[in-house]
């Protein structure tokens, strides 16, 4: 029987930051704070944000999940890369969209399913900033249905061929590196997954306008046509690129989920700030009942996303080091999918609150809570729509023999 001194050695929870992590928490911080109002005036400006990437790099962040062994890699847990993009998620979903499709869609899968050849040819220059990547998935007929889509490949004189087309591809326009997920020619089967050059012949990305939000990140169509890959771009191995989306876009959802977190956080800092100076009825709305209740629901969908996130990126670390088990693996992807539902729906909710709080100053996009609330109606479609995140949470307690769909 356990003596009553021994409970407080059983937990081993910590909310604690350690050491580390704060010099790299602060790194980010620092460079957030420099760029917010270049973010500020590109948003105004509906143009893309060029800054971001630059002094990202210069701060060596462009490879934070990325083992050291490669280029500029800083080796990262799960739960340092989920805080820092917590941190960049404050600053805006466009400009936070840049770091999950780059590092979490294209970075993490290359490690995870790459040879040390693929490692060492594009996370290198991944890590410096010489090479950016997309993640070419969805397509005007296939969005939360990925295994509809329509880009085929065939093999010709010892390269791969592809042709099809992507649509609402994240860094489309400016990545170097995309990767592209098809069929072979003539089968609904065996998809792969390939890292292409968007400077090969046949490339053509043209950029998407009039979007309801992310002004600052590049989102774009991509066409294909006759597009070659050698046999050393085929990721993963022949026929597992389902795998390899999938994992992909765990990966994405974690980023999503730590990025409307940083949203949230904003949304409350926002309020609490305006609440405290608009005087409206001879008092600060601060003291109204009603604004009340808006920044309390908020501080508490703070905490419980953070804890969600804190959660996923625990699991979502110990399958990466134990990649080869599939309970594990099962139990991150719930994890992921909770932590990103929740905190998608709740940052929008929060930048709905802050607009409400702000009133008429609320609705212009001069207020950071208006791009907040235009920037976060696409979290609760990208990386998984809700619809979609619904079911995988029903089926994790009904069980998966009571799947919608196959």
């Amino acid at each position: 029987m356990l003596r009553q001194d021994e409970f407080t050695t059983l937990s081993k929870m910590s909310f604690d930051v350690s050491e580390e992590q704060a010099i790299v928490l602060g790194q980010v911080d620092e460079i957030c704070k420099e760029i917010r109002p270049i973010e500020d005036r590109c948003y105004l400006e509906r143009r893309i944000n060029d800054k971001v990437k630059p002094m990202f790099a210069k701060a060596h962040l462009l490879g934070l999940p990325v083992s050291r062994k490669y280029g500029d890699g800083q080796g990262a847990d799960m739960v340092t890369y989920s805080l820092a993009i917590e941190r960049i998620g404050r600053e805006g979903t466009g400009m936070r969209t840049f770091f999950s499709v780059h590092m979490a869609l294209g970075e993490m899968t290359i490690q995870h399913w790459g040879t040390e050849e693929q490692k060492g040819r594009f996370l290198t220059p991944a890590t410096k900033g010489e090479s950016i990547f997309a993640f070419g998935l969805t397509e005007p007929s296939a969005g939360s249905d990925p295994a509809s889509l329509r880009t085929t490949f065939e093999e010709k004189g010892g390269r791969f061929v592809l042709t099809g087309q992507k649509m609402w591809i994240s860094l489309g326009s400016t990545a170097k590196h995309v990767l592209i997920f098809a069929y072979p020619k003539g089968r609904r089967e065996g998809m792969c997954a390939f890292v292409v050059d968007s400077s090969s012949p046949g490339f053509r990305a043209e950029m998407i306008k009039h979007k309801l939000g992310l002004p600052t990140s590049d989102t774009s169509t991509i066409y294909l046509d006759g597009v070659e890959a050698s046999k050393e771009d085929m990721l993963g191995p022949p026929g597992k690129g389902m795998s390899v989306a999938l994992s992909g876009l765990m990966n994405g959802r974690l980023s999503v989920a730590a990025g409307c977190v940083g949203v949230i956080q904003d949304c409350l800092d926002e309020s609490v700030k305006y609440a405290r100076v608009r005087v409206q009825h001879g008092k600060p709305i601060a003291g109204h009942q009603l604004v009340q209740r808006h920044v309390g629901l908020m501080s508490m969908n703070l905490e419980a996303a953070k804890l969600l996130l804190l959660k996923a990126a625990f699991t979502k670390q110990k399958y990466e080091e134990d990649p080869t088990n599939r309970a594990l693996l099962e139990e991150t992807d719930a994890a992921v999918t909770k932590a990103k539902y929740f905190a998608a729906n709740a940052s929008f909710d929060a930048a709905n609150r802050a607009v409400q709080v702000f009133g008429a100053n609320g609705y212009t996009f001069e207020s950071r809570p208006a791009r907040h609330l235009a920037d976060t109606r696409v979290t609760m479609i990208y990386e998984g729509a809700n619809e979609i995140l619904e079911q995988k949470m029903a089926l994790g307690s009904l069980g998966k023999e009571f799947a919608a769909y196959s």
